[in-house]
C-alpha cells in the first residue's frame, strides 16, 4: 500500500511538472529570445555604431523608411516623396497614423530636430559624416556654421524637406539607417541625455524598452500604438549579449534562444550534419580587414603597411580556418554593389604565399629588420566569437616574414573606441554596408570622415576623386571615378583587406519569417512562432 502510494505521489508530481512546464511554455510562446553577440554601448540611434546595437534599435524605432523581411527599403513614416529635377531637393509626406509610444504624434519636426542633433558637434555622433550629403551638414558638424542652416526643414507637421549638396541615388536606402531616425523632442527636452533610459524613453517602432540589465538582457514589449501593430506577432523580445559562440550554441540547443547571431567555426561541419535546418546565412555586403594608424610611425610608411598585408595568408583564413564559402579580399569594395564593377586590385594576389613572404621580408630588410631583429607592433582586436583564433593565426603567419605581433583583445565597443580615437597601431575592423553603393565603403578613408576614418588616412587626390564622384550625375562615369579612387586607395594600402564575409545565424525550426537577405535585416516584427 505504501509502495503504491509512493508511486501515486511520484506520478502526480510528474503531472504537476508537466502542467507547470506547459504553462510556462504557453506564457513564453509569444516572447522571442534572441542572442545578440555583445553588449550595446548605447541604444540612442544617433550615438550607436555597431550592428549589435542596430538590431535592438531597429525594433524600437522607425525612420522615414525601413526595410522589409527581404532587406529592401519600404515606407516607414514616409508614405511618399517628391524629388526636384536636379535631384537635390526631396519633399517627404508623412503618415498621420504614426505615434510615439506615449500617444504623441510623430511629426516632420521630430525628423528635422533629429537630423540637426546628429550634426550638432556637441552630440559627437560617430556616424555624422554619413549625412554630409545634406546641405551645410559638414560645415555645421565641424563648427563652421550654425545648426539652423542645415538643409532640412519641417514645412508642416507632415511634410519634411531635405536639401542635398549633390544627387544621391541611394538616399532612400540611406534613410533606413538608424542615424536618420527621429527623436521624441518632448522627451529629449525634458530628460536630456537620460531620455533613452527605460523609465523615460518613448519609441515609434514596433516595441518599447521595458528594461535593460547591462551584460544580462534587454527586454522589449509590444508598442500597441505602432501603425503596423496588427501584423506584429511577438508580444515581447529579449536580447541577450552573448559574445561567446560556444555558450550561445549551448543555450540554443537547450531551447533558451530562438535565434542567435553567429555560431562557432569549429562546429560548422557538425551543424551542417546534425542541425542543417537551423543554419541561416546572409550573403551580406561586408569586409573584414586590418587598419593601420597612418598618422604615426612606423605605419605612416606605405611599404611597411604593404609588408604586413602581404604576410597574411588569406587562403588559410578563408578556406581552411573559416570555411564558409567566403571570398578572399584583395580590394575594399565587395561584389554585388549596384552600378559598380568589382575587381581584385592588389597586384600581389597572383603570387604564391611564399613569394609574398619573400616580398615582405625584402621590404622589411631594407628598413633594418631581420629574423634576429623582427619588426614589432601591437594588434588590437575584438574579443568574442572566433576572432582570437583568427588573430593568433595572423600572428603566426606574420612571424614568417620576420614580424613579431603582440595581440591585445578588447570587447567590441572598447576596441571601436580605440579605433575612433586613434589609440592603436594596427586594428581589427569590419564594415557592413549601410546602403548599396561603393561610396559607402570608400568614404571610410576620406579625410572628412572623422572617427570612422580609423587610420586617419589622408590623401588630397583621393578626397578630390570622391568629391568629383559625388557631383557626377552620369552613373557610369561616377562608377569609373569611384574605381579610380579605390585603385589609388589600395595602392596606398592604409588597410589590409582579408575577406568578404557572410553573416551566419542559428534559428529555431518553429520560427517563421526569417528570410536570408544581403542586408542581414531580421527585425522581430517580421518573425512569428509556428
Amino acid at each position: 500500500m505504501i509502495k503504491n502510494l509512493k508511486r501515486l505521489i511520484s506520478f502526480a508530481f510528474i503531472i504537476i511538472l508537466i502542467i507547470i512546464s506547459s504553462g510556462l511554455h504557453a506564457e513564453n510562446n509569444k516572447t522571442l529570445f534572441r542572442g545578440n553577440g555583445t553588449e550595446p554601448d548605447t541604444l540612442d540611434p544617433h550615438l550607436a555604431t555597431g550592428s549589435w546595437e542596430g538590431n535592438v534599435i531597429n525594433d524600437l524605432f522607425i525612420g522615414l523608411y525601413t526595410k522589409d523581411e527581404y532587406g529592401e527599403p519600404i515606407n516607414g513614416s514616409a508614405l511618399d516623396y517628391k524629388k526636384s529635377v536636379d535631384g537635390l531637393v526631396y519633399n517627404f509626406y508623412l503618415r498621420k497614423d504614426h505615434f510615439w509610444s506615449d500617444g504623441e504624434k510623430v511629426t516632420a519636426h521630430d525628423y528635422a530636430e533629429g537630423l540637426k542633433r546628429v550634426m550638432n558637434p556637441e552630440t559627437a555622433s560617430q556616424y555624422a559624416s554619413l549625412l554630409y550629403l545634406i546641405k551645410n551638414a559638414k560645415e555645421i558638424n565641424t563648427g563652421k556654421l550654425d545648426i539652423n542652416s542645415l538643409g532640412v526643414r519641417a514645412i508642416n507637421d507632415f511634410e519634411l524637406e531635405i536639401i542635398l549638396n549633390y544627387p544621391a541615388p541611394y538616399l532612400i536606402e540611406l534613410l533606413t539607417h538608424y542615424t536618420t531616425y527621429p527623436i521624441p523632442r518632448h522627451v529629449l527636452n525634458k530628460f536630456g541625455k537620460d531620455w533613452i533610459k527605460p523609465q523615460n524613453i518613448q519609441t515609434n517602432g514596433p516595441y518599447t524598452l521595458s528594461n535593460w540589465r547591462p551584460h544580462d538582457n534587454i527586454h522589449l514589449k509590444r508598442n500597441n500604438l505602432f501603425y503596423d501593430n496588427e501584423n506584429v506577432w511577438f508580444d515581447e523580445v529579449i536580447f541577450y549579449p552573448i559574445d561567446d559562440n560556444e555558450a550561445a550554441l549551448r543555450k540554443f540547443r537547450a531551447g533558451e534562444l530562438d535565434t542567435n547571431n553567429g555560431y562557432p567555426e569549429n562546429k560548422s561541419q557538425w551543424l551542417k550534419k546534425n542541425m542543417p535546418k537551423n543554419i541561416k546565412h546572409d550573403n551580406i555586403r561586408v569586409i573584414s580587414y586590418l587598419v593601420f594608424n597612418t598618422e604615426t610611425s612606423p605605419f605612416n610608411d606605405r611599404d611597411v603597411r604593404k609588408a604586413v598585408s602581404l604576410s597574411i595568408d588569406r587562403d588559410v583564413i578563408v578556406n581552411k580556418i573559416r570555411n564558409f564559402n567566403e571570398t578572399i579580399a584583395w580590394s575594399l569594395v565587395p561584389k554585388g554593389i549596384a552600378n559598380y564593377q568589382f575587381s581584385n586590385i592588389i597586384e600581389e594576389q597572383n603570387l604564391s604565399q611564399d613569394e609574398r613572404y619573400n616580398v615582405a621580408k625584402d621590404i622589411l630588410s631594407k628598413k633594418g629588420y631581420s629574423k634576429n631583429n623582427p619588426f614589432r607592433f601591437t594588434l588590437k582586436y575584438r574579443s568574442g566569437g572566433d576572432q582570437k583564433k583568427h588573430m593568433v593565426a595572423i600572428q603566426s603567419m606574420l612571424s614568417k616574414a620576420n614580424i613579431s605581433v603582440n595581440l591585445e583583445a578588447s570587447e567590441p565597443k572598447v576596441l571601436y573606441n580605440y579605433l575612433r580615437t586613434g589609440d592603436f597601431q594596427v586594428g581589427d575592423a569590419g564594415w557592413i554596408a549601410d546602403f548599396n553603393d561603393a561610396s559607402n565603403f570608400l568614404f571610410l578613408f576620406e579625410s572628412s570622415s572623422g572617427g570612422l576614418n580609423y587610420g586617419r588616412y589622408s590623401n588630397n587626390i583621393f578626397d578630390d576623386l570622391m568629391l568629383k564622384a559625388k557631383n557626377e550625375i552620369d552613373v557610369l562615369e561616377r562608377s569609373k571615378i569611384l574605381k579610380q579612387a579605390e585603385v589609388m586607395l589600395m595602392n596606398d594600402m592604409p588597410l589590409a583587406p582579408i575577406l568578404f564575409g557572410i553573416s551566419r545565424h542559428l534559428v529555431q525550426e518553429d520560427i517563421e519569417g526569417w528570410i536570408e537577405n544581403p542586408s542581414s535585416f531580421h527585425a522581430s516584427r517580421y518573425l512569428k512562432r509556428r
